[in-house]
């Protein structure tokens, strides 16, 4: 049986990132560094976009597959493990920026938090991007690249107007449907930002609807609908996500045992978490651990 590469932490050594915590590279030029190889699972420590023009293959991004197709943008959140599986040389970018590039831009939380494709709930799936706004798109990025090579004064402020832009595009484009959709209003929005932050935060502790729903004054079964109609899953499946992704995370990254995570992510006992484990996966908790190591 082949084995499955070793899984790393991912990073880039680059000058500008390392200065500026903002990156930019070809997808071409990072398919022919790796001789064409898929590079193995790997999970970075800053937001990272991959701007697909022309290519087919697979992007995995926290144990799901999405396909890659020609005109299509990946957003990926810090901590998400992902793997980039390419059939040929493709023709994009990969943009990457850290916490500290947002800030120092001053592009908000909630221009993040509104992307609903910038996801840490088992579902992150790709913006498909239509014909008449590609040239939006690869200016945006044509631009960014050009004042990051550039010795021109604020150029790094010329790159987080940039870097924001793309945001609004993409933004804009990710939320057209909300248009013809009564429930995608503010107030919707907001409840959704709360509960999504509240999960963040209370993930090992709170595993429950009721104990999010209390806590916004709302009842667990218009959280579960909201929910539902703003994302495609419910705050249950959601809750599920999070303890699942967080748990695979762990057995991937970390020695740790089944019993002492089981109780870091809130279980009383380990033989819950392999039941809820089990029963969301198809595999064991050691069964998932060994087929990726």
């Amino acid at each position: 049986m082949e084995q499955t590469p070793e899984i790393v932490t991912h990073l880039i050594d680059d000058h500008l990132f390392e200065t500026s915590g903002f990156g930019l590279k070809r997808m071409e030029d990072i398919y022919r560094k790796n001789n064409g190889a898929p590079d193995v699972p790997h999970r970075h420590d800053y937001y990272s976009i991959i701007f697909i023009e022309n290519g087919e293959g697979e992007h995995v991004v926290d144990f799901t597959t999405y396909k890659v197709e020609n005109q299509t943008i990946y957003f990926l959140l810090p901590q998400q493990m992902h793997q980039v599986i390419m059939k040929s040389e493709p023709k994009g970018w990969a943009i990457t920026f850290t916490e500290q590039f947002l800030i120092r831009n001053a592009i908000p939380d909630k221009m993040i938090n509104d992307l609903y494709l910038f996801s840490d709930y088992g579902q992150s799936p790709p913006l498909p991007i239509r014909d008449e706004d590609m040239p939006v798109y690869v200016g945006l990025v044509e631009q960014m690249f050009h004042f990051a090579q550039s010795i021109e004064n604020y150029k790094l402020e010329a790159v987080g107007s940039l870097v924001k832009l793309f945001l609004i595009q993409s933004n804009n484009h990710c939320s057209m449907h909300k248009l013809h959709n009564p429930q995608m209003v503010e107030t919707s929005n907001h409840l959704l930002r709360n509960f999504k932050k509240m999960l963040d935060e209370h993930y090992a502790s709170w595993h429950m609807v009721s104990d999010y729903a209390a806590e916004m004054a709302v009842t667990g079964d218009y959280l579960n609908k909201t929910v539902k109609a703003l994302t495609g899953k419910s705050a249950k499946e959601m809750i599920q996500s999070k303890l699942l992704t967080e748990a695979k995370r762990a057995l991937i990254f970390t020695p740790v045992s089944n019993k002492e995570l089981a109780f870091s992510l809130g279980f009383e006992e380990a033989a819950h978490f392999n039941n809820f484990f089990k029963k969301i996966s198809g595999q064991t908790p050691s069964e998932f651990r060994a087929s990726v190591h």
